[in-house]
């Protein structure tokens, strides 16, 4: 029997369906869309958008793996149409909703701003050498790829960070070339249809791969290839996703490397910056929610407030530490409003990578029904 699942996302997206009025009143407009056996909806949100999906699929995992791609799509033609910039779709919900379960698995994340932000306290020593080598280095191309460098850093997409690296080292594959002093004649190829002669841009790029990096002739053109598809139309499916998402430390790391070479900085130095987690200035917590949704009868695609959902209507701070190391350890007390039967709740909590949370222990969890 084929299985049906609800996901919610929300967009940050100037665009909306109804106007200012509209939303400030209350009134929920939307559209939908009807993808096969799969239906789609939009709405205003006061905050954005907000989509809804009724989706076949395996798992709840496979569903928001689904959903997210259909939502992306419709968001890039509302993006075209429109002229306007919207943000990556943000998981909100998921449940089963096939007929006729009285017990429905059921997931939520809550996205909940810290007051705290990172603080990573510069090692002036260090700064200072890079500051001295850059000041020697007078080509712009090596300050444009350190740029890059740094935009791949501030991406939330891993499609959007492997072309941020990849441009860097574009950047700098001339002085690379130079570098390794590769003749002139390899650095050009001859088109095999019309015989003009072509000026690679990865001719030194595939030395820093494989003579600094140590990867092999395959796994650089498996990563060289990635970037011809993303440039050249290539389907972003979820398996292309993935696949560049395990690029990303790959080619992050070479770029620092190239930059570490070219500024003449030491191994030990150039091992110190890939060693560092990215810090960026502030993050997000996410409340891993996972429950029993008991006794619920999906509603229809357009109604939008039928939908189950839980609320972090408050929360409060009961105790504050900071380690040694400047990370936090922080215990909270929470209040969720519920406008159904749930059961089974449990927590999880996550943080980024380079988070200054060292742990969060939520203490007690009152309940509040709608």
């Amino acid at each position: 029997m084929t299985k049906i699942y609800f996901t919610r996302y929300f967009i940050e997206t100037p665009n909306s369906v109804g106007n200012r009025r509209n939303i400030e009143s209350g009134k929920i407009l939307g559209l939908k869309f009807k993808l096969g056996s799969n239906e789609i909806s939009f709405y205003d949100h006061d905050k954005g958008l907000s989509s809804d999906c009724y989706i076949e699929a395996d798992s709840l995992n496979d569903a928001e793996n689904k959903s997210k791609v259909f939502i992306e799509n419709i968001l890039n033609l509302i993006d075209l149409s429109m002229s306007s910039a919207s943000a990556s779709p943000q998981f909100i919900t998921s449940y089963n909703a096939s007929s006729n379960l009285p017990i429905r698995e059921y997931k939520q994340i809550l996205y909940v701003p810290i007051r705290e932000r990172n603080i990573a306290v510069i090692d002036q020593d260090f700064f200072g050498k890079l500051f001295n080598l850059l000041d020697k280095n007078k080509d712009k191309r090596t300050e444009m790829a350190i740029s890059w460098l740094r935009k791949g850093y501030l991406e939330q997409k891993h499609v959007d960070k492997f072309i941020a690296f990849w441009t860097g080292l574009e950047s700098i594959n001339e002085l690379l070339c130079d570098l390794f002093i590769i003749p002139q004649e390899e650095r050009k190829l001859k088109c095999k249809k019309c015989g003009e002669v072509l000026h690679p841009i990865t001719t030194g790029i595939k030395k820093l791969f494989i003579d600094e990096i140590k990867i092999n002739d395959k796994k650089f053109e498996d990563i060289r290839k990635a970037r011809g598809k993303l440039l050249h139309g290539g389907p972003l499916d979820n398996i292309f996703i993935n696949e560049i998402k395990e690029y990303n430390p790959i080619v992050k790391k070479t770029l620092i490397v190239g930059l570490g070479k070219l500024l003449g900085m030491e191994g030990k130095d150039i091992d110190k910056i890939i060693k560092q987690k990215s810090n960026l200035y502030n993050e997000t917590i996410r409340f891993i929610i996972k429950a029993n949704l008991v006794n619920f009868e999906p509603p229809k695609i357009n109604e939008f407030g039928k939908q189950p959902k839980i609320d972090l209507i408050e929360e409060n701070l009961l105790n504050r530490i900071i380690d040694s190391k400047g990370k936090l350890s922080l215990k909270l007390e929470t209040t969720l409003k519920l406008n159904a039967n749930f059961n089974n709740i449990t927590f999880e909590v996550w943080g980024e990578d380079n988070t200054c949370i060292k742990s969060i222990k939520i203490d007690d969890i009152k309940k509040v029904t709608e």
